[in-house]
């Protein structure tokens, strides 16, 4: 619970440091509550609850007591300055209708009176709890000072630090036997051909998803299959998840592309019985499903494929999918991971369910010294330690993740016998049987967490079991909710970064993807982990999740509300009248896909909310006074039904990120955005413009500014927007031009900018993207990604090209001259993508260009037909995708020295292109047959025959159409 006193304490702080002329008479009262909480939050800090099961129930209360008093002193200063600021900013006539029939409109000093009176009172409070800790005594561990398990927790968060591994590190052992058996299995060497469901089971933590990934990632099994996809399944929406997962990695069609498929039926008519507009809605939804079923289904026909399926929990799930998975009779293979017998011999009773069993004695030691040792290697255990290691090792039974999340908390502590001893007798050990068998372990890893990171770890309570989070939203809600603290001269994402970076190093988070940069972009939790999240969560009030039709309204108490499915659905209904006086802080759906008629009412009084965010609801207007939440710091609306946004959201003082992005029909903000000044870090939209003009004291934190379109506010405001790292200006014309560039020489924290130009029939010199973008003499920022989309006056030698560029989309560019010349000489470069970039007949990788590059897509480069590769070009390259190159006629001499290259991905090319690639006979076998996975799609649209060119004429920049 220390997080939570501290974060009363910062309060208190603040307050004393901003209202120091207003509270006079009750400043001495919270400088002694503020000194007090600090004296109880440090015997926190050295209190060991777990060392001495004697004092288990002694200690949870009194941790219960401090938990309760520090939620009471930041709801009476929440609830302070709630009133001040709307006692100075309303209308009379909107205090009697926010406060009821209320016969005296209050006053600054019956306010302070007021908060004068509750202060003492959990002074009081307070003083007792502390002497009550003091007289019944020894909570904390015995000795002259804080426990040696606790002194990772009393050192301050660790320096920031950058991961730049590719692929997070397998832990396979002993499973050498389990994949040689699954890998026979799934390549038919029973001569079986027809589409064979092949189930991995086992209980929650015995390595069903590590043994699948190893499957997935094998050369081998790759080369089988024409296609494979992986699905994360969550328990809301099996069947969409699935079409959506493989539409996108497995067809190549993007983000985007899918939303345009999802949206092109908007107009249809619906059917004729279908009255109301949400029917309307869920026919238009169904008609969207049906569309990209067909494409899906029709794509997996002509293939043979593998699909693995991880954690499958229903046989319903089961019934919903298995209408996509075609069998064709040609070898196609679907995996799934169970923890159910009866799901896995549903799914397909003629191939028995393969069960992973516990590991040994010596596979378990093996695995534990790799993640307990700092060298990885048994062998390096010292003597003396073995005995002790193997005893908590024995207590695992054999289950990996036990024994992997135990051995990252021995990493943590030092390498001592007496460490280890005391980390041994630190929990009871009673393991249970079944699915809670290592709940005792997993527990004692969250409680030996850093302080800090406790809340961090406990907020993944509110996401669905199985879902799929994004690092970056996950981080700022974070940073609204209190839990990071600033660093030295570090933003508090990156100190947020690192606190995700340590959650995965002690085995409580599994990253999904990373970003190219080595950063965690996607991450999951085990369902087990999930389980005690919530679980510890839930004894806290730091989370409500709604379970049944007929649980009573028990909000008030409850910090945080995690609407998941049709049961929230119906609890919102019936509980739209809550308490004004609730202590909620958060209310946050993910991706419920359901229209709540009663949500506006329903966060409308709770005025100390910190986070609402709706993404996936089917929400369509917020409250007009939605301003009157000052204390708002999150508002999270992608994938929202919302038209437009209340004009007083400029009024969100405390507002932090402003999300819409995705969310199709709100198409302009309001002025008062402007209005929001200091505090708004990230604004991100969706082709948005913005009303009215910023002043020179707009925005100055803002981090983000992401989908915006160019108009007079870059003149006017941008260049005082100091703080922004990510840009992204769409609709960039030429008036707009020469604006946007003296604004970006003043950018000094610029790390990624997006700059698109306005579409038009035709784009003359004046509207394209000036060469200067890429000047480093201009320019004074770092930018690391580049996105330009439109037609650009080229390149500049590298040497003005800045060093720090590590992703570059180029976009409609339409270029002349072979951009892989100047590009390839730039020294960090990791990721490249060419769409419609050049107009030229011939590129060439230049010897020993592009040194670091990991990445490369080369898409309808429509004049392009020769490409060459010299000697020692991309040595680190590990993916390369071409598409709709018409005139490409074979891959480039050189491609069989890149032996770096892990992935080829060929879509909508020409027949002889095809051809060529065919195993063992193609023309260009040679060339390929090193590389692990290769993937060849012709049928997403028909690809374009061989044929005689056209004659050309060359054309100018001046008359380049788009």
């Amino acid at each position: 619970m220390e997080h939570i006193v501290s974060f009363a304490v910062t309060k208190l702080v603040d307050l004393l440091a901003h209202e120091v002329g207003f509270l006079e008479g009750v400043d001495d009262e919270l400088r002694s509550l503020r000194d007090l909480l600090q004296w109880i939050e440090a015997l926190l800090k050295d209190t060991d609850i777990h060392s001495n099961k004697d004092n288990d129930e002694r200690a949870k209360l009194w941790v219960n007591q401090v938990r309760d008093l520090a939620h009471d002193a930041e709801d009476i200063i929440d609830n302070y300055i709630f009133r001040v600021h709307h006692l100075d900013h309303a209308s009379p006539s909107s205090w009697l209708s926010s406060l009821g029939a209320c016969p005296v409109l209050p006053s600054k000093l019956s306010i302070l009176h007021d908060l004068g009176n509750k202060i003492h009172k959990v002074k009081g409070r307070a003083q007792e709890i502390y002497d009550n800790q003091r007289k019944i005594g020894n909570i904390a561990s015995s000795g002259d000072g804080p426990s040696n398990s606790n002194i990772n927790e009393a050192r301050p968060p660790p320096v920031r630090r950058r991961r730049t591994q590719d692929v997070e590190e397998a832990d396979v052992l002993g499973f050498d036997e389990h994949f040689q058996a699954l890998a026979r299995m799934l390549m038919g060497d029973d001569g079986n051909k027809r589409r064979a469901v092949i189930s991995i089971t086992g209980m929650g933590g015995a390595g069903k998803t590590t043994l699948a990934r190893k499957i997935f990632s094998d050369p081998g099994i790759k080369r089988h299959f024409t296609f494979q996809a992986w699905i994360w399944v969550s328990q809301e929406n099996p069947a969409r998840q699935l079409l959506e997962a493989i539409a996108k990695n497995a067809m190549s069609i993007s983000n985007l592309e899918l939303e345009d498929k999802y949206l092109s039926h908007a107009e249809m008519k619906p059917y004729e019985n279908i009255t109301t507009k949400d029917e309307q809605e869920d026919w238009l939804e169904h008609l969207r499903h049906l569309m990209v079923k067909n494409e899906v289904c029709s794509h997996l026909k002509k293939n043979k494929y593998l699909v693995i399926l991880d954690d499958i929990w229903s046989k319903e799930a089961w019934d919903t999918i298995e209408g996509l998975l075609p069998d064709m009779m040609n070898g196609s293979r679907v995996l799934l991971t169970t923890r159910k017998q009866d799901v896995a011999l549903h799914a397909d009773r003629q191939s028995p369910p393969y069960e992973v069993k516990f590991l040994g004695e010596e596979d378990s030691w093996e695995l534990f010294c790799k993640k307990a040792i700092p060298t990885k290697c048994s062998n390096d255990c010292p003597p003396h330690l073995k005995p002790i290691g193997r005893e908590m090792v024995a207590k695992c039974c054999g289950l990996p993740l036990a024994i992997i999340v135990l051995g990252r908390l021995v990493l943590t502590r030092r390498q001592s016998a007496e460490e280890w001893r005391k980390l041994l007798k630190s929990t009871n050990w009673q393991l249970r049987q079944g699915e809670q068998k290592i709940s005792e372990i997993l527990a004692l890893s969250y409680h030996h967490l850093p302080y800090y990171m406790k809340p961090c770890f406990l907020y993944f309570s509110i996401y669905p079991k199985g879902a799929l989070i994004s690092a970056k939203r996950l981080i700022r809600l974070w940073i609204a909710e209190g839990f990071i603290q600033p660093r030295d001269q570090e933003t508090m994402e990156e100190v947020a970064e690192d606190y995700l970076e340590e959650l995965v190093h002690w085995s409580m988070i599994q990253v999904v993807e990373r970003h190219d940069h080595g950063g965690i972009k996607i991450c999951r939790i085990h369902e087990l982990l999930h389980d005690l999240s919530i679980f510890l969560a839930q004894g806290m009030n730091f989370i409500h999740i709604p379970s049944n039709d007929k649980e009573e309204n028990i909000l008030h108490n409850c910090r945080r509300l995690a609407l998941h499915d049709d049961k929230s659905t119906r609890y919102i209904a019936r509980s739209y009248s809550i308490d004004s006086n609730s202590r909620l802080r958060t209310i946050t759906s993910v991706d419920m896909g359901k229209s709540i008629s009663k949500m506006e009412k329903f966060f409308h009084d709770l005025k100390l909310l910190r986070v609402i965010n709706l993404q996936g609801t089917r929400i369509k207007s917020l409250p007009n006074d939605i301003g009157k939440l000052i204390h708002l710091r999150y508002l999270g609306l992608r994938y929202t039904d919302l038209t437009e946004l209340p004009s007083s959201i400029g009024k969100l003082i405390n507002l932090q990120t402003l999300d819409i992005k995705k969310s199709m029909h709100i198409s302009e903000l309001p002025s008062q955005v402007w209005k929001m000044q200091r505090n708004l870090r990230h604004l991100e939209g969706n082709y948005l413009s913005i009303k009215g003009l910023p002043s020179t004291e707009s925005l100055p934190n803002l981090q983000t500014l992401s989908n915006v379109k160019a108009g007079t506010w870059l003149q006017n405001g941008l260049q005082k927007m100091t703080n922004i790292s990510k840009l992204g200006v769409h609709d960039v014309t030429g008036t707009d031009k020469e604006a946007l560039l003296d604004c970006l020489g003043k950018l000094d924290n610029l790390t990624k900018l997006t700059w698109k130009t306005k579409l038009a029939w035709k784009t003359t010199y004046h509207h394209m993207i000036p060469s200067s973008i890429f000047s480093t003499s201009q320019y004074r920022n770092n930018i690391q990604i580049l996105y330009l989309g439109g037609p650009l006056e080229g390149l500049p030698d590298a040497i003005c090209m800045s060093a720090s560029l590590t992703k570059l989309t180029l976009q409609s560019t339409r270029l002349q001259e072979d951009p892989l010349v100047m590009l390839g000489k730039l020294a960090n470069l990791q990721v490249l993508r060419l769409r419609d970039a050049f107009v030229g007949e011939e590129m060439v990788c230049v010897e020993k260009g592009f040194p670091q590059l990991k990445v490369l897509e080369l898409k309808s480069l429509s004049e392009l037909e020769v490409w060459s590769i010299k000697d020692e070009a991309m040595p680190k390259l590990r993916e390369l995708e071409i598409e709709a190159c018409e005139y490409l006629m074979m891959l480039p001499q050189g491609l069989q020295m890149v032996t770096s290259l892990q992935k080829l991905k060929v879509i909508r090319m020409n027949d002889n292109f095809c051809r060529r690639l065919r195993n063992n006979d193609g023309e260009d076998w040679e060339k390929i047959k090193h590389i692990p996975s290769v993937m060849v799609f012709r049928e997403r649209n028909k690809a374009v025959p061989c044929r005689q060119r056209p004659q050309k004429r060359k054309v100018s920049h001046h008359q380049i159409c788009r």
